[in-house]
């Protein structure tokens, strides 16, 4: 049995309100409303700071909507999360993903789901690394402290009730649990596929697949879906100011259609008229855009699947 115990902590230094949630983030105006971990209020355009709600407006929101309070970590902020998702196998936490949480020493609440932990610290999540790495026992990490939002329930673990200010302790745990980026030197260099790393293979559709199911669903008159998608796939900017404009309405589209599936989605642009379009030069999807060694086609797929969640729900035409 592990020393460690689940207490719901209230009315502490750091927080009030007897809910759990540290007051400290309750003071910042980066709150929103979900169902089911979905965005509602608002529903879209939550990662701009303009749009997101003081903590007690959004508490109101989520009690009218049956909903839960999110809150949304931004570039501007102190604070920085950590997701163990998937860390309770057999019933109890595993010791890995509890000498995490003893090492941040910070505000940790268990998750709605129950299987997982939120740490919240004051901190930042390190260019140099990804943001997920699988841990050896059970389940995986995740760190974000931007265009990111945790859906806080205040079910305080083992009284770490405060937000603390970790900047060494948040690098090292990243050290330890999260895989390197590659690192560059300089950009425009081409990226191999195969040095590309995508989170995908959640379903097992072809492209060609989704193309058929998307076309299927513009001919039935009984779906709200036009033929923009399509257009995009053929490599029309559909009247956008920039071909990068368009790239990222493709892909915001195909996280839709693909079901959030990173790898399915950079291998439908990949066979998309979107891809290569520069007569005689390399693609840009693989050109090293950003210091850290990331690609155009990385970061637009990360930056897409970060800021959203609504994904086809149907199921894909059988393949031919």
């Amino acid at each position: 049995m592990s020393r460690f115990e689940f207490t719901f902590q209230q009315d502490s230094e750091n927080n009030t309100g007897g809910d759990g949630i540290p007051s400290c983030l309750k003071e910042h105006d980066q709150w929103l409303v979900t169902q089911d971990k979905k965005p509602v209020a608002p529903s879209t355009g939550w990662e701009e700071s303009v749009n997101q709600l003081p903590f007690t407006e959004a508490q109101d929101k989520a009690e009218q909507l049956s909903g839960e309070v999110a809150f949304v970590f931004t570039e501007s902020g102190p604070f920085v999360g950590f997701d163990l998702d998937d860390v309770k196998p057999d019933g109890e936490f595993t010791d890995e993903a509890l000498g995490i949480v003893e090492r941040l020493d910070s505000y940790t609440e268990v998750s709605s789901s129950g299987t997982g932990l939120h740490v919240i610290a004051e901190g930042n999540q390190s260019d140099d690394y990804k943001h997920r790495g699988d841990l050896s026992e059970s389940g995986h990490l995740e760190v974000y402290d931007e265009s990111r939002y945790f859906v806080l329930t205040g079910y305080v673990y083992d009284g770490f009730t405060s937000v603390e200010s970790r900047p060494t302790v948040v690098r090292e745990v990243q050290d330890d649990y999260l895989p390197e980026r590659q690192k560059f030197s300089f950009t425009g260099h081409q990226k191999p596929v195969s040095e590309q790393e995508f989170d995908g293979r959640q379903t097992d559709a072809t492209p060609e697949q989704v193309r058929q199911t998307i076309r299927a669903y513009v001919k039935t008159d009984s779906h709200d879906v036009d033929g923009e998608v399509l257009r995009l796939w053929r490599g029309s900017d559909e009247s956008r100011p920039s071909a990068s404009e368009a790239d990222m309405a493709f892909v915001k589209q195909l996280y839709y259609w693909c079901k959030g599936d990173q790898q399915l989605m950079d291998d439908c642009f990949r066979v998309s008229g979107r891809y290569g379009m520069r007569p005689r030069q390399t693609p840009k999807w693989d050109e090293v855009h950003y210091s850290n060694g990331d690609t155009y086609g990385e970061q637009i797929i990360d930056k897409v699947c970060r800021t959203n969640s609504d994904t086809f729900g149907g199921r894909y035409v059988e393949r031919g």
